[in-house]
């Protein structure tokens, strides 16, 4: 069983192609590859699909200054010294027992099991921490991303933004795996 400390020490995760990732909490001294990660890993398309917001220095300082915030759980997936997926998790308002998650994972690592991985590493952190479920948004046209969390147990319950990003939740409870 997973707990809280194999995530702050890492998961070794073997990817579809061979590669080996380490996940784990990201942690203060990650910010310069984080950065790299926003600016060179993810192409135009990508960053447009994961944030409408720029992914430049200034979110990066906020990611790092919110480190051991307790409403959040953020993981990096690793494939040497570079961070090749970012993920996390932040309790909501409105909804602090139903997170809202987020997901990016590199080009070149797409289609390899890796966002899959970190998903459910994040799913078990929010069961570890006694949450309710997850919820996420997603644009309607990301066939790959909705197919993926349809496979964890994902369902539509909504839209947002104008219509264009479904809403999609997880719920534990519902939850048969």
């Amino acid at each position: 069983m997973l707990s809280l400390l194999d995530l702050e020490l890492g998961v070794w995760v073997k990817l579809r192609n061979g590669e080996h990732v380490l996940i784990r909490k990201f942690r203060r001294t990650d910010g310069d590859a984080l950065y790299e990660f926003f600016t060179k890993g993810l192409s135009p398309t990508s960053r447009k699909l994961y944030s409408a917001q720029p992914l430049d220095r200034n979110l990066v300082d906020i990611v790092v200054s919110e480190v051991d915030a307790p409403d959040v759980l953020r993981l990096v997936a690793f494939h040497g010294e570079r961070i090749v997926g970012y993920a996390y998790w932040r309790q909501q308002l409105f909804n602090p027992k139903v997170p809202l998650l987020s997901i990016a994972i590199a080009d070149s690592h797409q289609g390899l099991g890796l966002g899959q991985a970190m998903m459910e590493l994040l799913i078990e952190g929010a069961r570890l921490k006694g949450m309710e479920g997850i919820e996420l948004h997603v644009l309607k046209h990301n066939q790959r991303a909705i197919r993926l969390y349809r496979k964890l147990g994902f369902k539509v319950v909504g839209d947002t933004d104008n219509g264009r990003q479904w809403i999609m939740v997880l719920r534990f409870s519902d939850d048969e795996r």
